[in-house]
């Protein structure tokens, strides 16, 4: 119906808002602080204080025991989510991440950045055949987990023009 059926105040802007894929919570970033939400009730559950400005979070899509974020320090982070820590930080981009989110599975994550790169973490070990696989395909261990055809699948509703441009599909 486009009706507003709650709002929630934070003390800073919103700059990510994300349903869980089970729909029991509401992840927020806002400034320094990554907010979980009851997505029945509207409570706060959970609120983490950051240690930069975060511009998106994400919570791990399968068991929910993790969450990622990235802001303008330029890393992405790996939170546990029943206690805060930070459990990883991955480098590699040069511009602040404006936005993280897990693969439906929860077997990686992707980060978006300022400096125009897309990166693609994994979040579980190989196997071994996955490893050899791998190997195999693309020279190094680890390095491309997926075809070029199956994340064209997954993309479905967009294609890579020959420049290099994205658009979408009629």
């Amino acid at each position: 119906s486009g009706k507003i059926v709650q709002t929630l105040e934070t003390k800073s802007p919103v700059t990510s808002a994300e349903v869980s894929q089970d729909g029991r919570y509401i992840t927020t970033a806002d400034g320094a602080t990554v907010k979980f939400w009851d997505a029945d009730h509207f409570g706060l559950v959970k609120s983490y204080n950051m240690p930069c400005t975060v511009e998106s979070a994400s919570l791990e899509p399968k068991y929910g025991n993790k969450f990622i974020a990235g802001g303008e320090d330029m890393w992405v982070r790996v939170f546990d989510f029943h206690t805060g820590d930070e459990t990883a930080c991955n480098k590699g981009h040069h511009g602040p991440v404006h936005c993280v989110r897990f693969s439906p599975g929860g077997e990686s994550y992707a980060s978006g950045s300022e400096d125009g790169t897309i990166r693609i973490w994994q979040t579980t070990p190989l196997t071994d055949h996955e490893e050899t696989k791998s190997h195999a395909a693309n020279g190094s261990v680890g390095k491309v987990k997926v075809s070029v055809e199956e994340v064209s699948r997954k993309i479905g509703g967009f294609h890579i023009a020959e420049e290099g441009k994205t658009k979408e599909k009629e």
